[in-house]
């Protein structure tokens, strides 16, 4: 049995959830086994991550140019995978931007792949012909600025959201 009763839920993410996930299989109505696989699947969810960022690292920089719009659909895949985990945990009242700390042991190597990543996209944009290569970077950066933008109205509108809901 799931920790969260789905059927009753009035919100169309939570019950899709519940189907993607299988959340109602008897397997979760051991607490341990649930807790195990929960930690498994945060474990496995990184780990997607990481290949896929890895992946996407060397495709750019060992084809270039041609592997980027596969980059960008690995990219687009992790991202969504990670922002439905949040987005379900939020609609759980759970805040995961609340973490007491980040741990830079992995957070450093992370931010390492991912400038390798970004100087690799930059690279290749600059060094194909048939790109006007100052549009595409700024194009790049003005994507950046506007993806952070939205990612700390995000950020700010959960806080709120689950300030007003503790409160309440």
């Amino acid at each position: 049995m799931s920790t969260v009763d789905t059927s009753d839920s009035h919100n169309w993410f939570v019950r899709a959830a519940a189907v993607i996930g299988d959340l109602s299989n008897p397997f979760y109505a051991e607490e341990r086994q649930r807790d195990v696989w929960n930690e498994a699947s945060a474990v496995a969810l990184q780990v997607l991550i990481w290949l896929q960022l890895l992946a996407a690292t060397a495709a750019v920089w060992i084809a270039g140019a041609t592997a980027v719009p596969y980059v960008s659909a690995l990219i687009g895949m992790a991202g969504v995978a990670g922002w439905v985990a949040v987005l379900y945990s939020w609609s759980q009242g759970v805040a995961v931007q609340k973490c007491p700390r980040t741990s830079w042991r992995r957070m450093g190597p992370l931010l390492g792949v991912v400038g390798l990543l970004a100087a690799g996209l930059v690279r290749a944009e600059l060094a194909h012909a048939s790109v006007d290569g100052w549009s595409t970077v700024s194009g790049v950066a003005t994507g950046i600025v506007v993806t952070a933008a939205l990612l700390t109205g995000l950020s700010r509108y959960a806080r709120r959201r689950i300030g007003a809901d503790s409160e309440g």
